[in-house]
Parts: C-alpha cells; structure tokens; sequence
C-alpha cells in the first residue's frame, strides 16, 4: 500500500474505538446512581409539592365555603382508620361535622394512591380538618414522606392549629415509621 505525503488519514483504529467506549462506560457507572438519586428526590418534593396545594385547597375551601374541610385516607369515597395515605385520599366538605363522609357531601379532591411515595400521618390522628376560620382543630398534625431514597431523604409537613403546613426534614422515628418496608 502506498502513502502519499499530505493525504489526510480517515477513520479510527480498533484501539481508539474501544477506549472511547471504555470512558463511556465508566462515565456512565459513575452518573447513573446519581441519577436515581436525582429522581427519587425530585418524586420526593413533588409528593410534598402536591400535598402543600392540597392542604392550601382545604384551607381556602374551608374559609370560603364556611363549612368544615377533612382530608382522610380514603378507600371507595370512604375514610379508613389509618396513618398510611399513599394508598388513597379523599377531600370533602363536611356539613355535619362528624369527620365521615357521606353520600350527600361533595367530594373536592381524590387521589386513588401514590407509586413509590410512602406517606404516614401522625399515629391517632386519621384525619386533617379545617374550620371556616382557616385553623386545623386538635393537635398538630405530620405527614412524612419517603421513597426508595430512604430515611435520609425523608420530609415532612407538619400542619399546625392555626392551619399552616410547612415542610421539613424528619426526624429519624418519623422516617424509621414511613420507610418502614421501603427497600432503600
């Protein structure tokens, strides 16, 4: 085969091919647990994002409707007797202000269950109920969120008896309850 000086040369070898694909490789290795760290995050806040709107609704419905708002874990349109949230929820007003919803209430809000968010309330307190004045009768309540990030990335929102929710980081019995059956 002859050269001819100044002609370009085309193409790679072998050698050059298989590092290029061996540096992909161990870039990807390193890049993609961070990456599934990133997202059980990012479905971490959005849980807690979610869940802020919804108690900011039963707040604002409570004051404008002047009837009392509850949000149950809920299975058929019926509140349950459980801390676990992630299976189901409803909102409603209450007209008679037993804490149950009936067939005449009108539902506001449903969700049928969250997929890798776990969500456990307070233990005695299965229910949040806004007043018309906008406050939250009874004790402060907490929810805590985790997901497949485990115990360190758990948060919480904790509603208070003047009705405000905040969020925050929980503590390690809070996430030890909500991560409970999670495998992280």
């Amino acid at each position: 085969m002859q050269h001819f000086p100044g002609a370009a040369q085309r193409g790679i070898s072998l050698i050059e091919l298989l590092s290029t694909l061996g540096l992909i490789g161990v870039g990807l290795a390193v890049a993609l647990p961070w990456l599934g760290d990133f997202n059980a995050g990012a479905q971490l806040r959005g849980s807690t994002h979610q869940w802020m709107t919804t108690l900011a609704t039963a707040r604002s419905s409570a004051v404008s409707s002047a009837q009392v708002v509850v949000a149950c874990p809920a299975q058929e349109d019926h509140c349950l007797r459980t801390p676990w949230w992630h299976q189901g929820w409803i909102l409603f007003l209450d007209g008679d202000r037993n804490g149950e919803r009936d067939a005449a209430e009108p539902i506001l809000l449903r969700d049928t269950g969250q997929t890798g968010v776990q969500i456990a309330g307070s233990s005695g307190r299965p229910r949040i109920r806004y007043l018309p004045d906008g406050s939250s009768e009874g004790s402060n309540v907490t929810l805590t969120f985790c997901n497949r990030g485990g115990a360190a990335s758990a948060r919480t929102i904790v509603v208070n008896n003047a009705g405000r929710a905040r969020t925050g980081s929980a503590t390690a019995a809070q996430a030890a309850t909500a991560c409970a059956g999670i495998g992280a």
